[in-house]
């Protein structure tokens, strides 16, 4: 199994605020958690091939509880054009907000005038 690397581990624990002075044991055992963390997930995502792709990696992540805080970090793929009628339904659904804001904006200024 290929070992990550302590340093790199050290210098992204350093970017968390308070965490200036990492303790070795700390540093190791966060380490190694993450190579197993990293081992469990590559092994649910193996194909029958024992072919590890993007694909194999979203579907697992998608389908088990156990990594749901992973979702918006490895979504599925979509095509320019899905995102593309994503956004429009977006902004289609932004602007009906705002129309019915101001309708019941106006109207409730109406019954202040009466």
């Amino acid at each position: 199994m290929a070992h990550l690397p302590i340093s790199r581990t050290r210098t992204i624990m350093k970017t968390i605020d308070g965490a200036d002075n990492v303790n070795k044991d700390a540093l190791f055992l966060t380490t190694r958690a993450a190579e197993l963390f990293i081992k469990e997930i590559a092994s649910a995502a193996c194909n029958t091939d024992n072919e590890l792709t993007y694909d194999n990696l979203v579907d697992i992540v998608q389908s088990t509880d156990r990594y749901e805080f992973l979702r918006q970090m490895i979504p599925r793929k979509i095509t320019v054009r899905e995102f593309k009628a994503l956004m429009d339904r977006k902004n289609d659904e932004t602007d009906n907000l705002e129309e019915d804001s101001s309708f019941s904006s106006n109207k409730s200024d109406d019954s202040k005038d009466q």
